[in-house]
């Protein structure tokens, strides 16, 4: 079995998805290299990054954590699910609100209920609470067939596939 590969964050805003790949052993998470990775050899490891794939989430995304809305500090799987909840007709105008997604701080994450600051791995279980992740959009997706994607002219994350699409200096 190979390893998994974790990019840096750099990186992931570059290419701003997981690549899955074999790699050399390592003997920790975390090789120096401002690479975290996962040694394939040890099948305890994989499990528990991998436990739950594909088996949380929302209507909006798969994935393997929840989120702490800093407005309100209540708990929604996702923002689209706060927005949904916070911003209805039902809710009175004064109260209504959306969350801003680059304001989020905490995650809980879905398998052991740590709440931690926003990462991919959980520092309680282990488990990567979304293969793709943005560290800049605090987006997390475990359903990487959407080819998501942080544009940094847009300033958000898009699917489709980087290669798909181009933005024109020209007209914008």
């Amino acid at each position: 079995m190979g390893a998994v590969q974790l990019e840096s964050v750099a990186a992931q805003h570059a290419h701003a998805k997981l690549n899955v790949d074999s790699l050399p052993q390592g003997p920790s998470l975390f090789d120096g290299n401002d690479t975290a990775r996962i040694d394939g050899s040890k099948s305890d490891e994989y499990e528990r990054f991998e436990k739950g794939l594909m088996q949380y989430g929302c209507a909006h995304y798969r994935r393997r954590c929840r989120i702490r809305a800093p407005c309100c500090n209540e708990i929604f799987d996702c923002r689209h699910c706060h927005n949904e909840s916070k911003n209805s007709i039902k809710i009175d105008t004064a109260r209504r609100h959306e969350l801003p997604r680059h304001e989020l701080q905490q995650v809980i994450c879905s398998l052991c209920g740590t709440e931690q600051e926003v990462r991919q791995t959980c520092i309680s279980c282990g488990v990567c609470m979304g293969k793709y992740f943005c560290e800049v959009c605090k987006l997390f997706d475990d359903d990487v067939s959407k080819e998501q994607y942080h544009c940094h002219v847009c300033g958000i994350c898009r699917i489709g596939g980087r290669e798909n699409f181009f933005h024109c200096s020209k007209c914008g």
